[in-house]
Order: C-alpha cells, then structure tokens, then sequence
C-alpha cells in the first residue's frame, strides 16, 4: 500500500520545520566534518545476506564495493535501486538505457552474472522510494529475509533508519555498508555532510512520526 501522510499535520508544522532545518544547518557548519561524520556515517556487517542493494543515485564507488563484497559471498544477488534516470545511448542495444541498466552492465563488467544483477521498479526518485521498492520486490519473495544496503557513507544513518522504518514488523534483517565516496568538486565534505544531516533530520521529522 502506498504511504499516505496527512497534510494538516505537515502545513501545520511546516514554518516550524523550516527553523528547526536552519538552526540545525548553522549548528552543523560550526560542528566540523569529523564530528558530522561520527554522526552520520554508520556500518553494519552482514555476512551471508540473501541479497545486497545498491541504492540509487552516485554509483562510481558504490558498484565496486557491492560487486566485491558479491564475490567475497556476501550474498547471491544484487538489487539495484532505480532512479528512472534515462541515459546515454547503447551502441549494443542500439538505444538510450537508463541509469539502472548502465549500471547492470558495470557490474557485468566487474564479473557480476547477468542473473544475478535485479533492476527493481522505479516509482518516483528519492531515498524512500529506493526503499519502498525495495520492500515491494524482497517480501514478495521467501528466500530474501536479509539484505546488505550499500551506499555512500555520509547517506548510511539515513538509509538503515528508513530501511528498518519501512521494514518494521517484518522479518528482515537490515546491515549497511559504507561506501567511501568524494564529493564533486564543487562541493566541499563540510557541506555534502551538512546537506545529508538536514535530510536525516526532515526524513525523521517527516516521515517517522507515521506508520509506514
């Protein structure tokens, strides 16, 4: 079932919101990036999980790490997170793939088997829907009751925390795996970490007051 969440509730507190945001940027900036990331950067081993997923967005490290943690055997399958991105043109498939599917063929690449690699459905972009995908996908199936998320390391606290929000009351066990990545040039550590904390922070205000 789709989430649902009600509107007065956010109207109502959505001018506070804002100011708890804004004090909590301004917090974070005079906090120092070593204090942010003892904060935000979580890990969670997992070994023998049934799959690993691979959330959608900056995959230039996070496939290499899911495709070595998948011949280490840390699971037998990989799920890729779909941000319906369409992408550059295939000359092999004589079309444009999306971004999904150029990272299928990364994997391939990295010596992933094709029926190993699962593209699961796009619904709209963002964290939670990678998650709600996820979930629509794994609980339809009885042999997916563990997964290993890979992603980037800032992004972990907010993903383990929507993972066991959107799982809860089932039986899944969730480990997270932090992926070193550098942000683009232009954007320094300091504000990459304190734009992921003002996130984590909207996400729990957002979201973790309802039921999923």
């Amino acid at each position: 079932m789709p989430l649902t969440f009600p509107l007065p509730y956010f109207r109502t507190f959505h001018l506070f919101l804002i100011l708890v945001l804004v004090i909590l940027a301004w917090t974070a900036m005079k906090a120092g990036p070593s204090m942010l990331e003892g904060y935000l950067v979580q890990e969670r081993p997992l070994e023998d999980a049934d799959a690993i997923v691979v959330m959608a967005g900056n995959r230039e490290q996070r496939l290499p790490d899911a495709a070595r943690l998948y011949h280490e055997g840390a699971a037998p399958k990989i799920l890729l997170a779909n941000d319906g991105v369409f992408a550059g043109w295939s000359r092999e498939y004589q079309r444009n793939l999306y971004l999904v599917e150029w990272a299928r063929e990364d994997l391939v690449d990295m010596g992933v088997p094709w029926e190993d690699i699962i593209l699961l459905e796009f619904s709209a972009s963002g964290s939670i829907h990678d998650v709600l995908n996820t979930r629509d996908y794994v609980l339809s199936r009885e042999n997916i009751r563990s997964l290993l998320v890979v992603t980037s390391d800032y992004h972990t606290r907010r993903t383990l925390w929507l993972f066991q929000w959107i799982f809860a009351g089932e039986d899944m066990t969730i480990g997270i795996y932090p992926s070193a990545e550098h942000p683009d040039i232009q954007t320094s550590r300091t504000e990459t970490l304190v734009i992921e904390l003002v996130k984590y922070f909207y996400y729990r205000l957002r979201y973790g007051l309802h039921q999923p």
